[in-house]
């Protein structure tokens, strides 16, 4: 792999005029002969690994002697999407997917399924949710990375959100976002939690008569607190949004009692500024480093192991409009505000009670560093150190706002450049912004969280296992490909 210092505006100019002198030499020259027979798919990667990767391939997907050729050979193509630790590999021309190990091939799934979207359990685990139509009958299916199914179900009333089913209200929408809503644990024996969110007349009534009696800052905080409609949850934690900009996280295993709420309009920039009004929007959820304190001499074994847990945290958007929206990072069992900042421009919350996180995120669990697309018109991206709160370079000028990050791999993160000729990829420090890679001789198609890559090369897809294996870092967030 050759490093280099160079910048992203030197290597995406130099594709941009490439592509218009290839433009210019005028449609005269002969179209190439076709080849009187067709050419074996190569079985060996030629040219070095892409930056992250081992030396050479570990096996090879288009050949008879491989699973799931039947897929594969499909006349339209096929689109791959990682998985956890597999990939999902799916039809062009119909409703076909066959779930494979990424590092051995074993098939552990196939189905015949719409593909409705990808998303994440309790734990942080990718899964994905597909659907079957009988009549007026539709039935959503979740399975996880192994295969297995973990919910099924045809309640319209019922929805899958982050490891909970949750039945909202008869007839609930955004606009009448009100009434009894349950949250249960798929498995049979899992948690449950029945509340009613009610509208903010009736809530505030109730606050104003039982702040009366209150015996204590507690109690009156409780009883202060609005419900709202569950966005997102991640381990024991539940996060209501009551639409008024009011977010709260409830703990799941003590029948849903409060641990902590915030609103936007107390989280305040650097610069003490507030924002009027604002919505929130989750981000993602990511487990950092465990505080640098250390523990005392008396402590025992377990209260080291517990202080070397990672910090499990959540990133929230702040929104209001013509003002540029903040992010606030936030610990999920206490909600201590680790830290704010000011994104360049406004950035809109879109859909109200939405429960897909911000979109277009690229994490990088080896560096802790978090791409975060942008709105506005000048700056296209951002990248956040998630433990400091900095931002770290930023995509601003309109060569690098050509550049549409993927994904990460290792320290690096691999990204589509468009051009004329349909441009290609390139790969650059997460840290820096520094090109490491501008000439591959593959293109990387997907990478699965334990680090193994799909290359693809001359009519072949390569699977490369990482040059060093990952250890356990933090949660992923949703990559660009992982849609609502």
């Amino acid at each position: 792999m050759r490093s280099r210092q160079h910048g992203l505006l030197r290597l995406v100019t130099s594709v941009v005029l490439l592509s218009a002198a290839v433009s210019c030499t005028g449609e005269d020259s002969p179209e190439p002969e076709p080849s009187p027979t067709p050419q074996p798919t190569p079985t060996v990667y030629a040219g070095e690994a892409p930056p992250g990767l081992a030396a050479q391939p570990l096996r090879y997907l288009h050949d008879p002697a491989q699973p799931g050729q039947d897929i594969l050979s499909d006349p339209l193509g096929v689109r791959i999407h990682s998985v956890g630790d597999a990939f999902l590999i799916s039809s062009n021309s119909e409703e076909r997917h066959l779930l494979q190990h990424a590092a051995d091939g074993t098939v552990l799934w196939q189905g015949e399924s719409h593909i409705e979207r990808f998303t994440q359990d309790r734990d942080g685990a990718d899964v994905f949710e597909v659907s079957t139509r009988t009549g007026d009958r539709v039935t959503r299916t979740v399975v996880n990375e192994a295969g297995e199914t973990v919910w099924t179900g045809s309640d319209p009333r019922e929805s899958y959100l982050n490891g909970l089913v949750v039945r909202a209200p008869a007839e609930w929408s955004a606009s009448d976002p009100y009434g009894t809503f349950t949250l249960r644990d798929p498995a049979a024996d899992g948690v449950e939690w029945s509340y009613e969110f009610t509208a903010p007349d009736e809530a505030e009534a109730s606050s104003a008569e039982d702040r009366d009696t209150a015996d204590d800052e507690d109690d009156a905080a409780e009883q202060a607190a609005h419900l709202g409609v569950p966005v997102g949850a991640r381990d024991e934690v539940v996060l209501l949004d009551d639409g008024a900009g009011l977010l709260q996280a409830r703990d799941l295993t003590d029948k849903g009692a409060l641990l902590w709420s915030v609103s936007g309009d107390t989280v305040a920039a650097d610069d003490g500024r507030t924002l009027s009004a604002p919505r929130p929007r989750l981000v993602g959820f990511y487990s950092l480093p465990a505080d640098d304190t250390s523990p005392s001499d008396e402590a025992d074994d377990e209260d080291t192991d517990a202080e070397a847990q990672p910090r499990r945290t959540v990133l929230v958007r702040w929104s209001s409009p013509e003002e540029s929206s903040l992010l606030s990072l936030h610990d999920l069992r206490d909600g201590e505000t680790l830290w704010t900042l000011t994104e360049p421009g406004s950035n809109t919350v879109g859909r109200a009670f939405a429960t897909t996180p911000v979109t277009g995120t690229v994490w990088n669990g080896t560096t802790g560093v978090l791409l975060v697309p942008q709105a506005d018109a000048t700056t296209s991206l951002i990248a956040v150190d998630l433990v400091s709160g900095e931002t770290l370079w930023v995509f601003e000028d309109a060569v690098e706002r050509s550049i549409a990050p993927r994904f990460a791999l290792a320290g690096y993160v691999y990204g589509d450049t468009r051009a004329e000729d349909g441009g290609t990829q390139v790969v650059f420090d997460s840290r820096t912004k520094d090109v490491v890679a501008d000439d591959l001789s593959g293109y990387v198609e997907a990478v699965t969280d334990d680090g193994y890559a799909l290359v693809v090369q001359n009519r072949q897809r390569f699977v490369f296992a990482p040059e060093t294996p990952p250890g356990g870092t933090a949660t992923p967030s949703l990559s660009p490909t992982e849609r609502g």
